[in-house]
């Protein structure tokens, strides 16, 4: 079968439809490295938060373990870009995964024999964080490569909608593990799944568009500025990455003020993971839904438009739908917040390859997709002091204007046009 951009150019299909994207070389491989290293993440970042709250007794801890889990990588993200342009994005993912995967084992062994205290758990997830961007990046930036200008949004939504659907399940996991077996079966079973990434590509064929000799004997360091400052003089980018990451701040509190939430409106004691691994594959559910409408009804000239309207309903869905106090409450308004996200996520990176030039894309998705989640480790940190200095709906309450916030910045400071 002719890749899709031949086919267009021949003129044989007149629309790019999903099961084209679907069918096209290297996508399916890809994508089953993407979800298996998604589902390790997504369960990761559960039972971590899960494990502190129930062997520290400390919501402050399993904020902080959120903090150290994405900061460090980051901070680190420009450099991580360069990498992908250098040696090629294949190759940073398949060194990230494996890297995990040893990690989060030590994690796993610490645990096992007693001697995990929160400082060596921040030590181990602060090294994890570090090489997390060259698969974040590696995988988005390997997906402009394989489609072509036009059926972006498509690809993007397929994208999205997998680590949706991804999300559904990692939860439900996480969360059934640590209620039945405790943190440390979870664990291994994280370690597993970041393994069999690994594995899974050798699946793919290789990099169609390697980059060229002279940016692979460019210095790092230099690559890696150069990656921050084109960032800095993109008003798109820029634009982006302050509405995104005021979302992220939301997200990330979100992330802490369920499980309490949930403890205190619901069920008190362990059983409460199975409740808060439900709400959020229900989450997941509906942002792969999302996701999945807003690939249809997303096109060129009108990603601006629909990311405004669905971040500002994504605040009245945190609150106050999801502060009335009760189970079906909170569920109901995360479950219309995972909406919103699947549109926003799909609108942000439609406009993020559209309006960057392809000779930078390994470098600029690296670098704009850690700017953009910059927030996530605050909200982790701020939702843990929050909820252990007020209310669940208090709390709530924060994170809704941060996100309104978001939408008036997505409004204000995205242009129009490139």
């Amino acid at each position: 079968m002719k890749p899709i951009p031949q086919l267009l150019h021949d003129q044989e299909i007149p629309v790019v439809t999903y099961r084209k994207i679907l069918t096209s070389r290297n996508v399916p491989q890809l994508l089953l490295a993407a979800s298996l290293s998604r589902l390790a993440h997504g369960m990761l970042l559960l039972v971590v938060v899960l494990y502190s709250i129930a062997e520290f007794d400390s919501a402050a801890v399993a904020g902080m373990s959120g903090f150290f889990l994405t900061l460090p990588g980051f901070l680190i993200s420009p450099i991580a870009g360069a990498v992908l342009d250098r040696f090629g994005a294949l190759r940073a993912v398949a060194m990230d995964t494996a890297a995990s995967a040893v990690l989060i084992g030590g994690i796993g062994v610490f645990s096992l024999v007693g001697n995990l205290t929160p400082g060596v758990l921040y030590v181990l997830l602060a090294l994890f964080s570090l090489t997390s961007p060259l698969t974040d990046g590696g995988i988005r930036t390997l997906f402009p490569q394989f489609v072509p200008d036009i059926a972006y949004d498509k690809a993007n939504a397929l994208d999205l909608s997998t680590y949706s659907a991804i999300e559904v399940g990692g939860p439900l996991v996480a969360g059934s593990l640590f209620a039945w077996a405790g943190a440390n079966p979870a664990l291994f079973t994280v370690v597993g799944l970041y393994a069999l990434a690994t594995l899974s590509l050798a699946l793919l064929r290789g990099d169609p568009k390697p980059a060229p000799k002279g940016e692979r004997q460019q210095h790092l360091l230099r690559a890696a500025w150069e990656g921050i400052t084109y960032l800095l003089r993109n008003s798109t980018l820029r634009g982006l990455a302050a509405s995104y990451s005021l979302f992220q701040v939301s997200y990330g509190m979100l992330i802490l003020i369920v499980p309490v939430a949930v403890t205190e409106w619901v069920t008190p004691g362990s059983s409460s993971g199975r409740y808060v691994g439900l709400i959020w594959a229900v989450v997941g559910l509906c942002g792969g839904l999302g996701a999945l409408a807003a690939g249809k009804l997303v096109r060129s000239g009108v990603e601006r438009r629909y990311m405004v309207g669905a971040t500002a309903v994504a605040s009245a869905a945190i609150f106050p739908i999801s502060a009335l106090g009760s189970l079906v409450a909170l569920g109901a308004g995360l479950a219309l917040f995972g909406l919103m996200e699947g549109t926003v996520n799909v609108s942000l990176l439609s406009l993020r390859q559209r309006r960057t030039d392809p000779g930078w894309i390994g470098r600029i998705m690296t670098v704009s997709i850690s700017v953009n989640l910059i927030g996530f480790p605050v909200g982790t940190a701020l939702g843990g002091f929050l909820v252990g200095a007020t209310t669940p709906a208090k709390a709530l309450a924060v994170a809704a204007a941060l996100t309104l916030a978001s939408a008036v910045c997505a409004r204000l400071l995205v242009p129009k046009e490139a």
